[in-house]
């Protein structure tokens, strides 16, 4: 009995180095495979010599029994462009992964390109390769590269951008006093984190319809393409004069365009689209602007805003908020004498507003027009706004308040008019203006009002 006793702990020790639990069990079957959360990890647009964001690739076994995975690799080994971290350690070559039945690991994949001589985007592909049992199952990878040119900080003086390859702004970028910067038709420029186009000289956009120049946040993933705040905007300063932006989209900003040259020559906004602006879409201090056929929808503040006095002009826009993520305390559209929270008030200020739309599905704000004061707008007419204050003041002159635009598809952001638009035929001919945003010619008898041209079914 007592040796029974002695013998006993052993016996258990041995018991449980033979009770292996069975997902800890490695298996050698051939037919034990892998899966994976996708066959092909794709990057979208990725700008040579800036890298990646990094994506995550799933390992799944199935298998009651556990596997070793004898290696996981890259394909193009070393030389490949893509980067792996496995089990947090960084390399192209991984040995004897073991994976738990039921488990799985993440493998990170990041993507660095090399610059060449192209021009035009091109594919840049390679494998992750996994054994296991002598089974070799693989992953695609695909990138979609560009070449660009990289502006780092940096003061600049007569310079054109060209539309050849996307210009990537890394930081501030200032276009020096008596200096123009001009920008190609068709020509992309995406802004980083904390990013700035100043202007100082002057700015020349030449965008036409049919090539617009882009200004965009430098994450060109699906998620991203809304998403407000990725790089601050273009900036228009003190020394600046006689700016003139023609067919421009800026997009992803924090502040879409800040203008603030007080005296001296106006700038012209013409056929652009602002959208997606953290605080406003466009704003002026004490400056003079004139916008035509131009849409602003779903910034975090003001849509347009003169503030501090100023001469504006806005004809044929539209300047609205629907499905907008970001909470809105401001009306859509201001223009004041004074600007808030300084010492500047009573300034001389006019504004002239014809053939335009300012609207919104708001449900907390039912005033999206803020004019202080009144008599500054010299001419309100042909508009559809959504006004409570103002509906005896503009309810002359062909204006129409508080109706639903009627816009095509407002949640695709499509804010070209409906059939039934109460904006349809609601505009006055200016012989100024003989197309729209997208080229499209204007009625010379009863055109509509806002930024489209309703085309005929």
């Amino acid at each position: 009995m007592k040796y029974t006793l002695a013998i006993l702990p052993l016996l258990l020790l041995l018991c449980l180095f033979s009770c292996e639990p069975r997902d800890e069990v490695i298996t050698t079957d051939p037919a034990a495979v892998l899966e994976f959360s996708a066959d092909t990890v794709l990057f979208d647009t990725v700008f040579v010599s800036w890298g990646s964001i990094t994506k995550r690739l799933k390992v799944y076994n199935r298998n009651e029994k556990a596997v070793r995975i004898s290696e996981i690799t890259l394909a193009g080994a070393a030389a490949s462009p893509y980067q792996l971290t496995i089990n947090g350690v960084q390399s192209p070559l991984a040995n004897d992964v073991e994976l738990r039945g039921g488990d799985s690991l993440y493998v990170l994949v990041k993507v660095n390109i090399n610059p060449s001589d192209e021009n035009l985007p091109f594919l840049i592909a390679d494998s992750v390769l996994f054994r296991t049992n002598g089974q070799q199952q693989n992953v695609k990878l695909v990138a979609y590269g560009q070449n660009a040119y990289f502006h780092r900080k940096e003061a600049i003086g007569e310079t054109v951008w060209e539309n050849d390859k996307p210009h990537i702004l890394l930081d501030s970028v200032l276009v020096q006093e008596n200096a123009t910067l001009t920008i190609r038709k068709g020509t992309r420029i995406y802004g980083t984190d904390k990013s700035v186009l100043l202007v100082n000289g002057r700015l020349l956009v030449e965008g036409t319809p049919e090539e617009r120049v882009v200004f965009g946040g430098y994450r060109q993933e699906e998620a991203y393409q809304t998403a407000p705040g990725q790089w601050e905007g273009i900036r228009i300063l003190t020394k600046s004069s006689d700016n003139i932006i023609k067919y421009a989209d800026i997009r992803n900003t924090l502040y879409g365009l800040r203008i603030g040259n007080p005296g001296n020559a106006g700038t012209l906004v013409e056929g652009c689209v602002v959208a997606h602006a953290y605080v406003d879409g466009i704003v002026a201090f004490t400056s003079d602007v004139k916008m035509v056929n131009t849409l602003i929808y779903n910034c975090g503040q003001y849509g347009f805003g003169g503030l501090g006095g100023g001469n504006y002009e806005v004809l044929y826009s539209t300047i609205v908020s629907y499905n907008n993520r970001m909470v809105r305390e401001t009306p859509l559209f201001v223009v004041t004498d004074f600007i808030p929270g300084t010492e500047i008030e009573k300034q001389p200020t006019s504004l002239r507003l014809v053939n335009s739309i300012v609207y919104s599905d708001s449900y907390s704000l039912k005033d999206e027009v803020l004019l202080s004061p009144l008599d500054a707008a010299t001419e309100v007419s042909n508009n559809l706004l959504l006004t409570e204050v103002y509906k005896e003041a503009f309810a002359q002159n062909g204006n129409k308040l508080n109706e639903a635009p009627k816009f095509k598809a407002p949640a695709k952001a499509d804010f070209t008019l409906d059939t039934l638009s109460p904006a349809s035929s609601a505009a006055r001919f200016l012989p100024e203006v003989l197309s729209d945003l997208k080229g499209t010619t204007r009625s010379t008898s009863l055109p509509d009002a806002g930024a489209f041209e309703r085309a005929v079914d």
